[in-house]
């Protein structure tokens, strides 16, 4: 009898500490209003030399999950954004038109919210990078582009920087 009322009282504190575990995990939505970081989610455009670069955050799963959609003349890539519940950490994980796959996490440079990703080809070269924005007001932004080292620090100046203008939503 002692036996049947411990493994009750056991599972019911698995479950309460399953349920309380839950409950205080941070939703993606609680993290970017944390960061004030929610102007970034919309459909972002910049002309380049010779192509439109289009770039799109929307919500995929309420307050939990963002879509990423980049395109940049032929290139294109897809990709989902969330908290990770182990680490608490941004991640996002990327896969694109040429079969390269990129791994990042999303944190702050200085004030502007910054993805810091590898990709690795589907020959195995990989490749390390940062992308910081700053907002210039509600339908601007502008893109930093930042080295990565092999162990993995982000340079303190941006190699190349450009303008993005927000795409007006088409009314349906």
């Amino acid at each position: 009898m002692n036996q049947i009322i411990m493994k009750k009282l056991l599972t019911t504190l698995a479950i309460v500490g399953m349920a309380l575990s839950v409950q205080a995990q941070v939703s993606l939505a609680d993290k970017i209003a944390e960061a004030e970081t929610g102007w970034l989610i919309g459909t972002w455009t910049a002309e380049m030399d010779s192509y439109t670069l289009t770039l799109t955050y929307k919500w995929a799963l309420k307050d939990r999950v963002i879509s990423s959609h980049l395109k940049t003349g032929d290139s294109e890539s897809f990709g989902l954004i969330g908290v990770n519940p182990d680490s608490g950490e941004i991640e996002q994980i990327s896969y694109d038109s040429k079969g390269r796959k990129s791994e990042g996490t999303w944190g702050p440079k200085g004030d502007m919210p910054m993805l810091k990703t590898e990709s690795k080809s589907d020959s195995g070269e990989s490749r390390r990078m940062a992308v910081a924005f700053r907002k210039i007001d509600e339908n601007n932004i502008e893109a930093q582009i930042f080295e990565v080292d092999a162990a993995g620090a982000v340079g303190d100046f941006s190699s190349f920087s450009f303008e993005m203008k927000r795409k007006k939503e088409k009314k349906e």
